[in-house]
């Protein structure tokens, strides 16, 4: 990715955004993980309950929580040749994110070509959308696609063809779409509506 002013002030407003949104992400995890799960249980007093780490909320926690250590650790080795250990906490974690924009800076700025800068750099630009996206507050262009019903696949390249995010305010003009295969004009393949209703009305 290129180092320019308009990236680096990408970093540390993501940073910015982590800041904020992370607590929020481990309240739903709290709000989450004590609910009971679809399990049997053997009697009827028990009661399964799922782990806070399995939750959708929890994996995305977990996951940032140890990745951004994991190269905040790796880079300022890179940089300083030394590493500091940081605590679990969520403060630190926030820290964190604002110690690792700051050497993913510093990286650029000494024109050190590493996988490590490139994928921590990555990483802490997803973060936000990340994160948006599980509390159901995604901006605009950020919404997910959804893969099309009855495994439709593109018959030129085989992947899942996708609806584009908000079809289902509109499903009767919602073309099945593959974010692959492109036309000779530049545009992705495309298939009209009928296409995914026909495979939805097929019997099993």
């Amino acid at each position: 990715m290129t180092h320019t002013t308009t990236t680096v002030d990408a970093l540390y407003t993501a940073a910015r955004e982590l800041a904020h949104m992370y607590p929020r992400l481990t309240q739903l995890i709290h709000e989450t993980a004590g609910n009971p799960t679809d399990q049997d249980t053997k009697t009827p007093t028990q009661r399964a309950y799922m782990e806070p780490w399995n939750t959708p909320a929890g994996q995305l926690a977990h996951n940032i929580h140890t990745q951004v250590r994991r190269y905040e650790t790796a880079l300022n080795i890179r940089l300083f040749n030394t590493a500091k250990y940081r605590g679990t906490s969520d403060a630190l974690t926030i820290q964190a994110f604002n110690r690792l924009a700051v050497l993913i800076d510093h990286a650029h700025t000494r024109h050190i070509d590493s996988t490590d800068v490139t994928d921590a750099e990555q990483l802490l630009l997803s973060w936000p959308r990340q994160i948006r996206l599980m509390l159901d507050e995604p901006l605009p262009g950020e919404e997910p696609w959804t893969k099309a019903p009855g495994n439709l696949c593109c018959p030129h390249c085989e992947r899942r063809l996708e609806l584009q995010p908000g079809w289902q305010h509109n499903p009767e003009a919602a073309d099945v779409i593959c974010r692959h295969c492109k036309d000779e004009n530049g545009d992705w393949y495309r298939w009209v509506p009928s296409t995914w209703v026909e495979a939805l009305q097929q019997p099993a």
